[in-house]
């Protein structure tokens, strides 16, 4: 049901949201975890790379569709916190016409713009056929992760986590099941894994439609809702296309990563997969408690609620930084053990080395990430849209420099450095501006 983040205890409204949100995200991470080791482990090492190289690509358009309705959610979350159930009526009217719109744009895009894609980001030859066969399924089946994002970002606009959790994990575990059938039973390979992800997908977002036909009437439009409304179109293709513009500039910076990965050659490309898939992990909480802020801030920025979001805020902070702090005691004592589940004893030592080196880096730096990503949902979800996209391109900056200069100079150890190195960047002085935006805001709302 839906849940008001404006009122009651500050410290259990984050909690009770944050928690679903948090094993979604960590169900996801443990699925793509599965898929690696099923296809590390079953098909072996080309394959391995394959996938990791494919998955950026799909991953760029995956992170659209789920950025383009993470934008259009937060116009309806200001409307639900400000009470105003026309406006947040009419938001979602604008959330199903648009989202269906971007789907089949980028549907499009993507099947057109596939091959020099591949051929740019240098995929070896050797894989480059699997990689196309990855792309081509999951591709075609965008439209099912668009349905899924939408219904699940709108109603953790109106403050319901835990359903979109339910058909997550009815997702990801027939994801598993499918995965392995496809792979071990029916030597599908690599086709098999895409197959598997995008009919797990569409089982989840039709559910998650039937369940609120009968269930969540809340997010039901009628006909008058689609009429057009200009300042509610305004804002919701504004915040869209800003959290769009913000994720596209990231992914498109990670493919260019993905090119000085790539150019490493097919040992390293395993390696660094076997991390990262570690890496994002541990990334969980962190994550989640981001995308709390961002439903929290947006509830209460439009309930002028700014001593409410301060307090949360800084609350949200203080639970990332435990996290942080747990999460390099873990990795550094046990990071050989955590990368051999991946790649299996058998492997290659370099590849297992890597993967070390890959992760006790990153972990590093979680603080610096945990500032970065915490600030800019808040800053979105009061409306401050130049500031996220501007670090988007500071984050695609840093990252040609390092095809350019840290991998020739570095080799892998100019990969396991470059994203660190932006969170820093980036957390420098995205959390001052924070801090300045809600002083205006309570300084405001103090003179009235």
């Amino acid at each position: 049901m839906q849940k008001k983040l404006t009122e009651g205890n500050i410290t259990t409204k984050i909690l009770s949201f944050m928690f679903p949100i948090m094993i979604g995200n960590g169900l996801q991470r443990v699925y793509t975890l599965v898929d690696t080791i099923m296809v590390g482990r079953l098909l072996g090492t080309a394959q391995l790379a394959a996938v990791g190289s494919a998955s950026v690509v799909a991953n760029l358009f995956i992170d659209l569709c789920a950025s383009f309705t993470t934008g259009f959610a937060i116009v309806v979350a200001q409307f639900f916190g400000a009470n105003d159930e026309r406006k947040m009526k009419k938001s979602i009217a604008g959330t199903y016409l648009l989202g269906g719109c971007i789907a089949v744009f980028l549907m499009a895009t993507g099947f057109l713009l596939l091959n020099p894609i591949l051929h740019w980001t240098k995929v070896p030859d050797e894989i480059m056929f699997m990689a196309k066969q990855y792309l081509h399924i999951m591709l075609g089946g965008l439209i099912f992760t668009l349905v899924y994002n939408m219904m699940a970002n709108v109603l953790r606009a109106l403050g319901d986590s835990t359903v979109p959790l339910i058909f997550l994990i009815i997702s990801v575990c027939l994801n598993m099941i499918l995965d392995y059938v496809s792979i071990a039973v029916l030597g599908w390979g690599v086709a098999g894994v895409a197959g598997a992800t995008i009919l797990s997908q569409a089982i989840a977002g039709s559910s998650c439609v039937i369940f609120c036909l009968f269930k969540r009437k809340i997010v039901l439009v009628k006909k008058e809702d689609f009429v057009f409304d200009g300042k509610i179109f305004k804002m919701i293709i504004s915040q869209g296309i800003a959290m769009a513009l913000m994720l596209s500039v990231v992914s498109l910076s990670t493919l260019i990563l993905q090119t000085g990965i790539n150019s490493l050659g097919t040992v390293m490309i395993a390696g660094y997969m076997a991390g990262r898939k570690y890496l994002e992990i541990f990334m969980i909480p962190g994550m989640a408690i981001s995308m709390t802020a961002a439903n929290f801030v947006s509830q209460n920025f439009g309930a002028r609620e700014y001593n409410r979001i301060k307090t949360g805020v800084n609350q949200m902070m203080l639970m990332a930084f435990l996290w942080a702090a747990i999460s390099f005691v873990v990795i550094f004592a046990f990071g050989r053990q955590i990368i051999i589940s991946v790649t299996g004893q058998s492997a290659a030592e370099e590849v297992i080395l890597c993967g070390i080196r890959y992760l006790r880096i990153g972990v590093i730096f979680f603080i610096p990430l945990d500032l970065l990503v915490i600030s800019r949902s808040s800053l979105q979800g009061m409306n401050h849209r130049k500031t996220p996209v501007f670090s988007s391109c500071i984050e695609l900056i840093v990252k040609i420099i390092a095809v350019l200069l840290f991998v020739p100079f570095f080799g892998f150890l100019g990969i396991c450095i470059t994203e660190p190195l932006i969170w820093c960047v980036n957390a420098v002085w995205i959390y001052p501006v924070y801090r300045r935006r809600i002083k205006e805001l309570m300084d405001l709302n103090n003179n009235n």
